[in-house]
């Protein structure tokens, strides 16, 4: 992209734009800050947000006609909101006790306003605030002109005078009995600055800017009703404002038309969520008003419009406490300010890439590809943290390694119609449920299946490092080739996604698919089918084909599913996408348990780390696969997964029984110093999952220490402590030597070169 498109990317961001009520207010008032305030009883704070749009707000709010409330998104839930009966009460409870404000020395230039009416009043009013001279020429004996109207409909007498005499206090000059007619106008356009024509009639036809209400004749602006073609005192307000803003800048030699955008009434691009609306009917008052606790209850109404469906489905941004448009200025701050040393490093590299935030955006702004293309961006400049990601990387490369890496045809035969891809994870948690699928696909599939061990690449995708997610790509292609392009059939999701976009001319069927399709092996489970909550892979989300048929696998068990808020295409992610578990596992840990929070029955999963993290925080899991082959399990749901050691270890073991039973063939490989016995307690269990420890980190620290003597010994208590760099990380390792192995006392690690003499 990366900065060019970055800010560009920002606007698709539709949530800071105003509700449909402001939008359509010729004031643009602030409805929604409004009612924050009055549904808590702040009546003082709702007037004075009032104010700040709307002069002479004690009268205006009383006689508005309110086309607002025609646009309100309550409309057809319950009746739209009344704004208008909440801005009365605003006038009633709000406004007494009124601060006089401290009057702002002149600027020197002199203002005429011709025409003491609605329009010409709010133009005075605005342009005495930035401190001009204004006189106000009315014709008639009294201010006021189309207020008067309103009298006895809402508007006081009593209140207007009050309002009229503030206008005289504020230091605007008034000059009443005094008609202007064109030749007076044309004298005032030579003795002021600028003149605003503010008049209800006018004895010839003016032409004038729609933009900026400017005329032919110098410094002359006109407005009001003269320029309406429809009678809106609330418009005819609007123009008084706009035309003070032309005057101003005219005034200050500054372009009459730049930027202005959105001044009249329009229509928001802000697409308002109101999918968790009731409909409460609108708060119709018991008297002549609204006393305040009816106020309060229809301000309780408004659903305080936002788009916010982003926020509301991921985790991860209310984790940072951040909408899209934040999220990318930090982003963009981290970029080209501090070049991404440090700040937001830890956010950017937590987003889970799931694809949640697109999924239910209505402008489509994908924060997960803006992320991701940020990883990018650190690892090209050399400023991504090498902690964030090194060890799925490391697991990455040990998956692709001759430890667990397999491709062979069918026993027996010398083709494959078909090709077994079951993807590292599934490897790692269930090699048993791998072997008996193998076997399916055997009996039910006919042309020969082949059995393909490796990792798709995705940890290369996740951290951003497009060479090395390159080379991985042009590996799988290579090996797909030369086994002549068979039908690949992935169990893992992420593998589907990873083969279906970065390889697509490969023919894709999930085993869930060949599952559904040509049927189930026998299943006792020893269990009764029951209610289980589906949980759906989020890198599925693409992909009906492999989660319906899921659906269907369950339900032809006999099971009843129940779909969360977020499933299928709008699935949320367990916690461990992106990368987000070795990034940050606070993060993940929080939406792990957001996600298995959402119900308290027992979950379905299809991916083996979807399944292992539930079951971590103590939610009981299935994986569709134990009701499939788990008959001799007797509670798969509460099942621990394996250790990150165990993981590991488990697919070195697979690939030696794998080739074992079906090929005959006997596979003599261990890692270094893999025949060390090692002796841990729980407590460095838990150290080794928290810092990504592996038992073989371990084993190689002993064991280049004993072997080259390289270590710290401790007589007294006859501890060693070791070290060893292996690539970005130096592990550290404190034990004792016990006749059957050795016993762990303590593990660490960091990213600092100890040097030696």
């Amino acid at each position: 992209m990366f900065l060019e498109k970055l800010l560009e990317k920002r606007e698709l961001c539709i949530n800071d734009n105003p509700p449909a009520c402001e939008a359509s207010c010729p004031l643009h008032l602030d409805v929604k800050g409004m009612m924050k305030e009055v549904r808590e009883g702040n009546f003082r704070k709702a007037f004075l947000i009032m104010e700040k749009k709307m002069p002479l707000a004690r009268l205006i709010a009383k006689v508005c006609d309110h086309p607002c409330e025609a646009s309100c998104v309550r409309k057809d839930l319950g009746g739209s909101l009344s704004i208008s009966e909440i801005e009365h009460a605003l006038v009633d409870y709000g406004s007494r006790d009124r601060k006089k404000g401290l009057r702002i020395p002149g600027v020197g230039k002199k203002v005429a306003v011709v025409g003491g009416g609605i329009s010409g009043l709010s133009c005075a009013i605005l342009l005495n605030k930035k401190a001009y001279d204004i006189t106000i020429y009315e014709k008639s004996d009294r201010l006021g002109g189309g207020f008067r109207d309103y009298l006895d409909k809402g508007l006081s007498q009593a209140v207007l005078e009050e309002e009229l005499e503030e206008v005289k206090k504020s230091g605007i000059s008034v000059r009443l009995n005094s008609p202007i007619d064109s030749a007076g106008l044309e004298e005032l356009s030579e003795t002021y600055e600028a003149v605003y024509l503010g008049t209800g009639n006018w004895e010839e036809e003016l032409d004038f800017d729609e933009k900026t209400l400017a005329t032919r004749i110098e410094g002359v602006f006109i407005g009001g009703s003269l320029t309406l073609q429809e009678d809106s005192l609330i418009l005819a307000v609007a123009r008084g404002r706009s035309a003070s803003i032309s005057m101003d800048r005219y005034m200050q030699g500054a372009s009459l038309s730049a930027q202005r955008i959105n001044e009249e009434p329009y229509e928001t691009e802000l697409i308002a969520d109101t999918s968790e609306a009731g409909g409460e009917k609108t708060v119709r008052a018991a008297g002549a008003a609204y006393t305040k606790e009816e106020a309060i209850k229809e301000a309780a109404r408004c659903l305080l419009c936002e788009c916010g469906l982003c926020h509301k489905a991921c985790s991860h941004l209310r984790y940072e406490n951040k909408m899209p448009r934040d999220y990318i200025r930090s982003i963009h701050h981290n970029e080209r300010v501090i070049l991404g040393d440090r700040y937001a490093n830890k956010a950017i590299n937590s987003c889970m890439t799931c694809g949640l935030c697109l999924a239910v955006c209505p402008t489509d702004l994908d924060m997960g590809e803006i992320i991701l293309d940020t990883r990018k961006s650190m690892v090209e400049r050399e400023k991504m943290p090498p902690s964030a990601h090194d060890f799925a990387l490391k697991d990455m490369e040990f998956n692709q390694s001759e430890y667990f890496s397999l491709l062979k045809h069918q026993p027996g035969m010398k083709e494959s119609a078909y090709l077994f891809f079951p993807g590292c994870q599934l490897s790692g948690s269930y090699p048993r449920y791998v072997d008996k699928s193998y076997d399916y696909l055997k009996d039910k599939l006919e042309g020969g299946v082949g059995l393909y061990l490796n990792c798709c690449g995705a940890p290369a995708e996740w951290a951003g490092r497009e060479e090395l997610f390159k080379a991985s790509i042009e590996k799988l292609k290579s090996d797909l080739d030369s086994l002549g392009n068979p039908k690949l059939i992935p169990a893992c999701s992420t593998c589907y996604y990873i083969f279906k976009k970065y390889l697509p001319d490969v023919e894709l069927v999930s085993l869930w698919e060949i599952f559904d399709e040509r049927g189930l092996p026998e299943v006792e489970t020893g269990r009764k089918p029951g209610a289980l909550v589906i949980h759906d892979s989020c890198t599925a989300r693409d992909f009906a084909g492999v989660y319906d048929s899921v659906r269907r696998i369950a339900e032809t068990l006999g099971y009843e599913l129940t779909e969360p808020r977020y499933s299928k295409k709008e699935t949320k992610c367990c916690g461990y996408g992106g990368l987000s578990y070795f990034a940050n596992r606070d993060y993940s840990q929080f939406a792990t348990e957001e996600r298995i929070g959402e119900h308290e029955e027992d979950y379905l999963a299809y991916c083996a780390m979807c399944r292992d993290l539930f079951v971590s925080r103590g939610k009981r899991t299935y994986h569709i696969l134990d009701l499939i082959f788990g008959k001799d399990q007797e509670d798969p749901a509460s099942r621990e997964g394996p250790s990150l050691s165990e993981r590991r270890d488990n697919r070195l073991r697979f690939k030696i029984f794998m080739l074992d039973k079906h090929w005959g063939e006997d596979l003599k490989l261990s890692e270094e110093y893999g025949d060390i016995e090692l002796i841990v307690d729980d407590r460095i269990k838990e150290l080794m999952e928290d810092r990504l420890i592996l038992a073989a980190d371990i084993k190689k620290v002993i064991g280049q220490g004993q072997d080259q003597k390289d270590y710290f010994y401790n007589p007294d208590n006859q501890r060693y402590l070791a070290f060893r760099r292996m690539v970005n990380v130096t592990y550290w390792v404190e034990y004792v030597k016990e006749d059957i192995g050795y016993r762990i006392i303590n593990i660490y690690s960091h990213r600092m070169d100890v040097k030696g003499d």
